[in-house]
């Protein structure tokens, strides 16, 4: 999936203005809780149909463009394991998540035994999906060309397990 990294308020403006138009997106975070005493949000992964964004929030200001889409009623906001997530969200930008689709929590419900990201990725996308940088630290900049493809691809296909759960 292409992506496109937004490091500026000007940049993040423009990206959510494009944001409010879809109907639905989809949502993880990076973080550096295993690094750091006080834990911080470090990378915030959006992504709609065919394309994915990359906020860098060290470099941005200004988050409120990003927290009227989150808090956006008319915008489905798709996550895996949303808890951490939401509760980063709010304690970092106040921004409270509206119309929330967690596929963990709809895997739960149909009974899916193996409900972790990689897991379902494997089984409805054929994917092998490496892991490694999942307990990274996120805050070290710049970011590898690794860590950027990992987090892309931890976003790209929550919209299509939406439209498959």
């Amino acid at each position: 999936m292409k992506y496109k990294f937004i490091d500026s308020d000007a940049q993040l403006k423009i990206t959510c203005d494009e944001l409010s138009c879809e109907s639905i997106i989809g949502v993880d975070l990076e973080a550096d809780s295993l690094h750091c005493f006080r834990e911080k949000i470090c990378l915030i992964q959006v992504a709609a149909k065919n394309r994915a964004f990359l906020v860098d929030p060290f470099g941005i200001s200004d988050m409120s463009p990003l927290r009227r889409v989150l808090e956006n009623p008319d915008i489905i906001k798709v996550f895996h394991g949303s808890d951490f997530d939401v509760r980063s969200l709010d304690r970092d930008y106040g921004a409270r998540v509206v119309k929330l689709f967690d596929t963990e929590i709809a895997c739960r419900f149909l009974g899916i035994r193996e409900r972790g990201l990689a897991a379902l990725l494997k089984r409805n996308f054929n994917l092998d999906v490496d892991k490694k940088f999942q307990k990274i630290n996120w805050a070290q900049r710049p970011l590898k060309q690794e860590m950027i493809e990992y987090s892309v691809g931890d976003v790209s296909h929550l919209v299509q397990l939406y439209d498959i759960i």
